[in-house]
C-alpha cells in the first residue's frame, strides 16, 4: 500500500507490523519529535504525522481549521487501518486525536485499541490557547517562552520568529474549536507532568468521562514537555502500547 506523502514523512512501519501507532505533534511541533519511537517495538508501525506549514512542509501555509486538520489527517489514514492501531496526541494533538476518532466512526472505521492524550485538558475544557492567536507578536513569545518547548534563544531571533510565529497563530486558532464532546468506544491513557501547569494530572483526570471504556492516569516528572525530560517515559510508554494491543512485554526492544 503506498504511503501518501507528505503526512507520513517517516512512514508507518513495514507492511508485515501487527499494528499501527500514529502520533499528532503539539502545537508548533512536527513529526520529528516521535521519529525515535518507530524502534520502541518491533511488530508496531509508529506513524508520526507532518501538519501542514511544519518542519518538512514549511512552504505550505498551516491549517487553522480543526474540522479541516482532522479531515485530511482521516483522508491519509482511512486505507491504512486494515489492523489495529493506536492514536497518540501531545497537547494540541490531543485534540486533534480525540476529533479524529470521531471522524473515522463517522465513516464506519474502527476506533483505536486505544487512544494516549499527554499534556492536554480534556475536550469540554477551555484551551489555554484560546486568545494566543490573535495576540501581539512580544506577548505571543512570552506565551511560547511559558509554555517551555523553545529555547529561549530562537524566540529571540527575528528571522526564526518571522517563520514560526505565523505557524504558532494557526496552531493555536485550531486548538481554540470546539469538537465533538460525546464520549468514545475505546480506553483512553492520559499522561501529565507532575509540574505541567498548563494541563494537571488534576485537570488530566477529566479525560475519564470521554470514553465510555477504561480510563487510565499516570504521572511523569517535568512541566509541559515531559517527554524531552522524564527519564522513564519512552519505557513507560512501550509497555503502554503492548498492553493496548494483546502484545507480549518481552517483544520490547531495549534501548
Amino acid at each position: 500500500m503506498p504511503l501518501t506523502q507528505p503526512w507520513l514523512p517517516f512512514g508507518d512501519g513495514s507492511a508485515d507490523v501487527s499494528a499501527r501507532m500514529y502520533c499528532l505533534p503539539f502545537a508548533g511541533g512536527g513529526a520529528s519529535n516521535f521519529a525515535a519511537w518507530r524502534k520502541l517495538h518491533p511488530a508496531i508501525g509508529v506513524g508520526p504525522i507532518q501538519y501542514p506549514g511544519h518542519e518538512t512542509r514549511l512552504a505550505e501555509p498551516p491549517v487553522r481549521s480543526m474540522k479541516e486538520m482532522v479531515g485530511q489527517i482521516a483522508d491519509v489514514i482511512a486505507a491504512r487501518l486494515d489492523r489495529p492501531y493506536l492514536l497518540f496526541g501531545y497537547s494540541m494533538g490531543a485534540r486533534i486525536a480525540f476529533a479524529l476518532i470521531h471522524n473515522l466512526v463517522a465513516r464506519g472505521l474502527p476506533a483505536p485499541a486505544a487512544l494516549i492524550v499527554a499534556a492536554h485538558r480534556p475536550p469540554d475544557r477551555i484551551s489555554n490557547a484560546l486568545h494566543a492567536a490573535d495576540l501581539p507578536d512580544a506577548e505571543l513569545k512570552e506565551v511560547l517562552r511559558n509554555y517551555g518547548g523553545m529555547p529561549a534563544e530562537l524566540l529571540d531571533d527575528d528571522d526564526f520568529c518571522a517563520m514560526i510565529l505565523p505557524v504558532m497563530r494557526a496552531d493555536f486558532a485550531m486548538a481554540a474549536h470546539a469538537v465533538e464532546l460525546a464520549p468514545i468506544d475505546c480506553p483512553i491513557i492520559a499522561y501529565a507532568g507532575a509540574q505541567d501547569t498548563k494541563a494537571s494530572a488534576e485537570d488530566m483526570k477529566g479525560w475519564a468521562t470521554f470514553t465510555t471504556g477504561a480510563f487510565h492516569l499516570k504521572e511523569f516528572a517535568g512541566g509541559h514537555f515531559f517527554l524531552r525530560t522524564a527519564p522513564d517515559f519512552e519505557a513507560r510508554l512501550k509497555a503502554d502500547m503492548a498492553a493496548s494491543l494483546s502484545l507480549t512485554p518481552e517483544h520490547l526492544v531495549s534501548d
